[in-house]
């Protein structure tokens, strides 16, 4: 009967994995790369904002050279209309100095006729014919000698006028220079520190690109391994059907040539229907009497990798009335946190029917990934009694009793 039993289960087990197809949410190669591909448009849009505030820069410092040029030419300008008026007030030098020298031949004439003053030119006239004829020449003296000091007077306050009004337009003009070319060094610091922040952004584009790279790479290669492992289990699976079906075939020819055993109609549906309520044979202390371990059992959401611990937890669960509604647990290490993010019970005290999680290397769990089981019982000692997959071979469930100083270790979920 063990023979014919074995036969059916292994028989299932075959069927169902032609069925299967491998689920990657337990590695969450898929998560993790479209994280990454979101930090990679992240980083993207940093580098649009820097570079958009990179062509703002380059369009303000060309406006500032622009008025930089316009005021450098209009320093040009006054320098040259300073220069021109340097030229002015030599020329109006020589003016003055030909007008001093008039007023000394004037000076001269005067003396010439024998006076010391207009008074004593008048005073030594002839007659009065003369007095008058020296009258008109003092006053036309007089007057051409006002005119000129007024002229010479007016020349050099016009002059003097203009070069102040150009010093102080080239002042302004070298002051607003100064201050646009503070406004292009501030310009260019923010320019330069544009131009590093976008080249570390692109380092950083780098790096996530050369990240995804190597998750996809980790991916394909976990794919292949997990597809070799599958073929090998439907490998052994019928190495196993076709031994048990040998066995079958030999235990009936047995039975039909000794015909030593007969069992009554009433005798085979009470069999039966105790092979229907079978539960773990195992002497619990606590919790326990869940149904027996169904190999062929398949949860309807099953996040796990075929024939892994996670996997199994899945099934279990499930077979047990408390099934996990999130696909998403990620590697066994990972369940305690997924678990309280969807709101489960987490908690380091053991009870039946919850999940047990060993963290890396704990009672031999994977280094790297953590291990998970099905409590199926707590000892009066504090011990455990659990189901388990992928212990003794992938797709392989087994039993142990863990003890009570590593299950105060372990983490548990209820679901």
């Amino acid at each position: 009967m063990k023979k014919r039993l074995l036969t059916v289960l292994v028989t299932g087990t075959i069927l169902t994995l032609g069925a299967l197809t491998p689920n990657v949410s337990a590695q969450d190669f898929d998560s993790q790369i479209n994280s990454v591909n979101s930090t990679i448009a992240n980083i993207n849009d940093k580098k649009a904002a820097v570079n958009a505030t990179i062509d703002s820069l380059v369009s303000e410092l060309s406006g500032v050279q622009t008025k930089i040029d316009a005021t450098q030419a209009q320093k040009a300008e006054a320098q040259a209309a300073i220069d021109s008026l340097k030229s002015e007030i030599s020329k109006l030098e020589k003016v003055i100095a030909e007008r001093n020298k008039r007023l000394e031949e004037q000076a001269r004439a005067v003396q010439t006729n024998g006076a010391r003053s207009y008074v004593d030119f008048l005073l030594n006239a002839e007659n009065l014919s003369d007095i008058v004829n020296r009258i008109g020449v003092v006053m036309d003296l007089i007057s051409a000698n006002r005119d000129l000091m007024q002229q010479q007077a007016e020349d050099k306050k016009q002059v003097e006028a203009k070069e102040q009004q150009q010093r102080a337009k080239l002042a302004e003009q070298q002051k607003a220079e100064e201050e646009l070319q503070g406004l292009q060094t501030k310009l260019n610091e923010t320019f330069d520190k544009n131009k590093v922040l976008l080249a570390n952004l692109s380092q950083e584009e780098l790096a996530e690109i050369s990240k995804r790279d190597g998750l996809v790479a980790e991916k394909e290669t976990f794919q292949k391994r997990l597809a070799e492992e599958k073929a090998k289990a439907e490998a052994e699976a019928a190495r196993i059907a076709e031994a048990s079906r040998q066995a079958l075939a030999a235990e009936v020819t047995n039975s039909v040539a000794t015909a030593t055993s007969y069992q009554s109609p009433t005798s085979r549906a009470a069999s039966s229907a105790t092979a229907a309520t079978q539960t773990s044979n195992y002497t619990y202390t606590a919790g326990g009497g869940f149904p027996a371990v169904d190999p062929s059992y398949r949860a309807a959401l099953n996040g796990g990798y075929f024939g892994q611990c996670t996997y199994y937890v899945f099934n279990r669960m499930a077979q047990v009335g408390t099934p996990i509604g999130h696909s998403m647990m990620g590697n066994a290490a990972e369940w305690p946190a997924y678990a309280r993010s969807y709101g489960y019970s987490v908690s380091n005290s053991p009870s039946a029917g919850s999940a047990i999680v060993f963290q890396q290397g704990l009672a031999g769990a994977d280094p790297t990934y953590g291990h998970v089981a099905f409590v199926e019982a707590v000892n009066a000692d504090g011990s455990l009694y659990i189901s388990e997959m992928n212990v003794q071979g992938l797709n392989v469930i087994s039993y142990r009793t863990i003890s009570a100083s590593v299950a105060a270790r372990a983490t548990y979920i209820r679901f």
